[in-house]
């Protein structure tokens, strides 16, 4: 098999390094993790994580009555200066809310809560905000087919009906998703119910201080430190990497710790990068605590070593820096793995030798650290999780109709059932208040594919076929993972696997409503890899 970084190889250009006006055609000189900034270097991390405030930027911002919120290009800090930080070029959302300013505010909000909001769009191109994993109208949804052009306004209204859980949103503006994304287009919206206050209570979390909000993305940046993104066909085509690993859009950063537990609401906030993550002291994993996925938290506190996060996904983990004694380096890494990229017996990626090298220094499935913790010594605070964490009702499956979905390469294209995106056609209708169980394929041999759905959680019923290194880490029935538990809204569907998951299509909104199905791979969405289905009436 090919990786990324091997099929690159074969036009005859090992890799690409910065010039002054982005990168040169040399071929490079010195080993990837030479660079600045580098995520593999562990002495590199000395960058204090940056941590949500009351206002500013990230700011935490409890909604409690309309907002007005602002698209605007400005610019944000990221890389250190000789003497100051770099400003580089940002897409950010601002808003104000009781004389404060914010900045990409990470929204916070009771379930049930009626939210309103208007979206004036002040950037140079269209634009539109989907509210990720939320459970609303179509028309609140953040459709491409509702992107407002620049100068334009949209307004949103409608009740939070989802769960307590870590959610997010993010432009999704027509054929411009990952380019505003990576460019900052994207924040928390948090939502909280009985279940959340009552894990807080048990845990001592406090939001900011023991219950850290941790978006995780990978940038590149030119040498004046500006933040770049030019993908070429080849990237277009596979997604974009950076090199560059960024929590909370900090490089290299380091948090101070106190023996005690730690809630990391994980969010995977990459174009395209997957990223399996464990916590490692020296040459040790430790042991983590799974309290919830994308759609809030599962029934019960699951103890696991690793855990894969695609782009679109969430992870509530709760991780114990106690375990090892004040004084020592625990990183939060993303071990090495198979991409399984380029994977081709039919040859159909035969053409993309052609299409450019990756201008990334740091290939998919490497190793390198995200976020180094420091433990410090303090009182050491044990916590006793609670059995239950919530209820999960499982969908009932019985008499459902089990509909195929196949995901496909086709004239260097990745398509769903064949189909490629277009504005007025629907691939499907289901019925409303219908169960149904998709059985999405991806039986190319491509590469993964982070599949999201729009207005509806689901629930994984099974894997098959999984690759070893995702079946090894499968102890919850049916080739499932501790990522796969609980209400979700993205799934990773690996090269040869087939993923079934059941969803149900209840709702009370008036008439027939259409949503998205998608790969959240941003540059395969931009590319068509995408299909609207209805919920009929």
């Amino acid at each position: 098999m090919f990786k990324r970084r091997q099929l690159f190889q074969l036009t005859g250009v090992a890799a690409w390094i910065y010039s002054g006006v982005g990168h040169s055609k040399e071929v490079a000189k010195v080993p990837f993790r030479h660079y600045a900034f580098d995520p593999v270097a562990a002495e590199n991390f000395q960058k204090k994580l940056f941590i949500p405030v009351a206002s500013g930027p990230f700011g935490v911002l409890d909604v409690v009555g309309p907002l007005k919120i602002r698209a605007t290009a400005a610019s944000f800090p990221i890389l250190p200066g000789p003497k100051l930080p770099i400003s580089s070029p940002f897409l950010l959302y601002q808003t104000e809310h009781a004389g404060k300013a914010y900045q990409n505010p990470i929204l916070r909000i009771e379930s049930g809560t009626r939210f309103t909001a208007s979206l004036d769009n002040a950037l140079a191109e269209p634009t539109i905000i989907h509210w990720h994993g939320l459970h609303t109208p179509a028309s609140m949804d953040g459709h491409p087919g509702s992107t407002i052009a620049a100068g334009g306004r949209y307004e949103y209204d409608f009740t939070v009906r989802n769960r307590g859980g870590t959610y997010w949103y993010h432009t999704h503006a027509h054929g411009l998703t990952a380019k505003q994304a990576y460019q900052g287009l994207a924040s928390f919206f948090l939502v909280d119910d009985d279940d959340q206050r009552r894990l807080a209570a048990a845990l001592d979390l406090r939001l900011g201080v023991t219950d850290l909000p941790l978006v995780i993305q990978d940038k590149q940046f030119d040498v004046q430190g500006k933040l770049r993104y030019q993908p070429n066909a080849q990237e277009s085509m596979m997604g974009w990497l950076g090199d560059i690993v960024l929590a909370n859009l900090t490089p290299n950063a380091v948090q101070p710790v106190t023996p005690r537990s730690y809630r990391l609401r994980l969010l995977n906030g990459s174009n395209a990068r997957i990223y399996r993550l464990a916590f490692v002291t020296g040459k040790k994993q430790l042991n983590f605590t799974v309290l919830g996925t994308d759609g809030g938290l599962i029934e019960r506190p699951e103890s696991v070593a690793e855990a894969f996060l695609a782009p679109g996904e969430r992870l509530d983990v709760l991780f114990d820096a106690g375990q090892v004694k004040p004084g020592a380096d625990i990183f939060l890494k993303s071990l090495a793995f198979d991409p399984m990229e380029n994977e081709d017996p039919a040859g159909a990626m035969k053409e993309m030798s052609g299409m450019g090298t990756s201008s990334s220094r740091l290939d998919m499935g490497v190793e390198f650290n995200i976020l180094k913790l420091i433990v410090m010594a303090g009182e050491r605070i044990p916590v006793t999780l609670p059995a239950t964490l919530s209820q999960i009702n499982t969908i009932s499956t019985e008499g459902a109709r089990e509909r195929k979905i196949e995901l496909s390469l086709a004239d260097m294209r990745f398509l769903i059932n064949g189909l490629t995106f277009h504005m007025d056609e629907t691939a499907f209708e289901v019925k409303r208040g219908a169960v149904e169980v998709w059985r999405i394929s991806n039986p190319t041999l491509g590469m993964p594919h982070p599949m999201h759905i729009h207005g509806f959680s689901f629930q994984v019923l099974e894997r098959l076929n999984s690759p070893s290194q995702l079946s090894a880490t499968a102890r919850f029935g049916k080739g499932r993972t501790v990522g796969d538990l609980g209400w979700k809204d993205t799934v990773l569907v690996w090269p040869g696997e087939t993923v079934r998951i059941a969803i149900d299509f209840s709702h009370d909104f008036p008439g027939s409503q259409t949503y998205l199905f998608h790969c959240h791979n941003l540059e395969h969405e931009d590319a068509g890899m995408m299909i609207n289905f209805r919920v009929k009436a």
